[in-house]
């Protein structure tokens, strides 16, 4: 357990700097870097209190284990508030606080259930619900806060950080930690208290804080590949390859610390091999449905023992929208250059090309040199593979 400073021990601190640090969305190292940076950048005083606002979506192992080793390291009084929405929070984050506020609905989970290892000074089952999971853990339980709104032994029950506030500088509250009887004391509305300071991530650490989301890490990984693969085909300065290589590179950021299967990489590769195939070909068919099994499978694979929790339902619509971009889509821009661009098609005129394939009655996939591309040809002309033909423009298309 955390060690007070000797004059939280059966005394008082008079508070006169409140520090507020909100962790939302996926709470993984861009949280833990934005605390560990505010602690090394400023200078801690014995009357400052230190509040995390909890609203996170979903956490990792890895940071529950360095938060609390952080919390360790500060010798100040700390306390937490769990909301404002029914956030679901582990125990472990909550036994290195001072003071725990938590909010209607909070969903307390992995509570364990031998007595000398309570994270509160009483049993919170007496008026919240308790139940046990012992499909997950027979020696811990979940439980969901449905008491009161008010003050209890080691905790509080309060529907905003206004309030938690408030109530911890008014009310003669004790530490929940065990062997440390201390209260803070402040009032919020005084002029005692000199400053109260918001914490903020810097755009670095927000930004991977919105990656760190699985749906944002694949639609990102997928887009990225995307993109290099158009700029294979549609030559330029290389701006979309730049972009694709730094939404691949973004992304792959969290494989390590949330435990991606690397297998799934391997197959998300021979995904992106049909989608060159398809590109080169020009149009989406048969290959491309077999493309999309086996991007959604590589997504599967990639995300099956993941540490955060999956939306499978998310997941596999953001593999239809990959799909789209990928087979679709991109296709039938690379189709809408090649036909619509006059200067092109004036200068293949005349040129000798070889049938590879007939798509339908008015389109053909015809190889000219080492390129493969696709031109009109009247419904009534009957032709065969690796026929000899020779190309004409027509408005700006071309025909055979």
């Amino acid at each position: 357990m955390l060690k007070l400073l000797p004059i939280l021990f059966f005394a008082a601190v008079n508070v006169t700097q409140i520090s507020i640090f909100e962790i939302e969305g996926i709470f993984s190292s861009g949280h833990i870097n934005a605390i560990e940076r505010y602690f090394d950048e400023n200078k801690v005083n014995d009357d400052e209190l230190f509040i995390v606002q909890y609203n996170a979506n979903d956490v990792s192992q890895e940071s529950i284990i360095k938060l609390g080793e952080i919390l360790e390291s500060v010798i100040i009084p700390k306390a937490i508030w769990v909301g404002p929405n029914k956030t679901e929070i582990n125990a472990e984050l909550l036994k290195d606080f001072d003071f725990i506020g938590l909010s209607p609905g909070t969903l307390v989970t992995n509570m364990p259930q031998n007595t000398n290892e309570d994270i509160f000074n009483s049993n919170p089952c007496l008026v919240n619900i308790c139940s046990s999971t012992p499909d997950l853990d027979p020696l811990s339980s979940t439980m969901l806060v449905t008491g009161e709104e008010g003050i209890y032994e080691g905790y509080m029950i309060v529907g905003s950080i206004g309030a938690f506030i408030e109530k911890l500088g008014m009310e003669d509250i004790s530490t929940n930690l065990d062997n440390a009887v201390g209260i803070v004391n402040f009032d919020i509305t005084s002029t005692a208290i000199e400053e109260i300071k918001f914490i903020k991530p810097s755009l670095a650490e927000r930004f991977y804080i919105s990656i760190s989301n699985p749906l944002f890490t694949y639609m990102f990984f997928g887009l990225g590949f995307a993109l290099i693969g158009l700029e294979l085909f549609a030559i330029g300065p290389g701006i979309m390859a730049f972009i694709g290589a730094l939404l691949i590179s973004f992304s792959s950021m969290t494989f390590n610390e949330f435990g991606l299967n690397y297998y799934g990489l391997f197959i998300f590769l021979i995904s992106f091999l049909t989608y060159i195939k398809i590109l080169s070909r020009g149009y989406f068919g048969f290959l491309g449905i077999g493309s999309f099994l086996i991007l959604h499978s590589s997504c599967l694979v990639m995300f099956n023992n993941y540490e955060l929790k999956i939306n499978q339902f998310l997941m596999f619509g953001c593999s239809i929208m990959l799909a789209f971009f990928y087979f679709i889509a991109i296709p039938t821009v690379i189709r809408s250059r090649l036909t619509t661009d006059t200067s092109a098609m004036s200068s293949l005129s005349g040129k000798k090309a070889q049938v590879l394939e007939v798509l339908n009655e008015q389109q053909v996939l015809v190889k000219l040199g080492v390129k493969q591309i696709v031109v009109n040809k009247n419904k009534d002309r009957s032709l065969k593979e690796m026929q000899d033909v020779i190309l004409s423009e027509e408005d700006g298309k071309l025909s055979i």
